[in-house]
């Protein structure tokens, strides 16, 4: 029913601060955070984070992944976190775990067929008309939920990621 390889990253699941990013990075990351949210403001909206990088379903599921204690909001911590970590992994099969709880937008540790669509529009980098997205999304799940569940678990997943050809270095 859920994922079945070890999650080795979880949004709120961290690695020391050191790890990946230089403190002369941390900084001018700080800076730039601070010209975006004024000096009296530490924290992104969500409208805030849309406008800077363009309203599309890839924004607005970065911002639900990167908002770790979801109020709605996302702080220089978070996203600081997110991207050490993030940087911080070595192997490609952590990295696809990563991609999974990307797309995992619920959290319940298997991808629906609603959230199989969002990844198709997140890969198109395009709305799909509707009858094409359909599509994509039954020959997806007929070929690649080997449980015939409706979902698709970590294992499901990887082997959908790893036929198309993704590469993950």
């Amino acid at each position: 029913m859920g994922a079945t390889g070890s999650c080795l990253h979880q949004p709120g699941s961290y690695l020391p601060s050191f790890v990946a990013v230089s403190g002369h990075e941390e900084l001018r990351a700080k800076y730039r955070f601070r010209k975006v949210t004024g000096k009296d403001h530490t924290l992104l909206t969500r409208e805030q984070f849309t406008d800077l990088l363009g309203p599309s379903p890839c924004t607005e599921g970065l911002f639900k992944y990167v908002d770790t204690d979801g109020d709605g909001t996302v702080s220089f911590n978070e996203i600081h976190k997110e991207i050490t970590a993030f940087r911080s992994i070595k192997s490609p099969q952590a990295k696809l775990q990563v991609l999974y709880n990307f797309y995992d937008s619920d959290h319940d540790g298997k991808i629906s067929r609603s959230e199989v669509a969002d990844a198709m529009v997140v890969a198109c980098g395009q709305a799909l008309p509707k009858t094409q997205l359909e599509q994509l999304v039954n020959s997806t799940m007929e070929v690649f939920d080997a449980d015939k569940d409706g979902f698709l678990n970590f294992s499901e997943f990887s082997t959908l990621m790893w036929t198309s050809g993704l590469e993950l270095r």
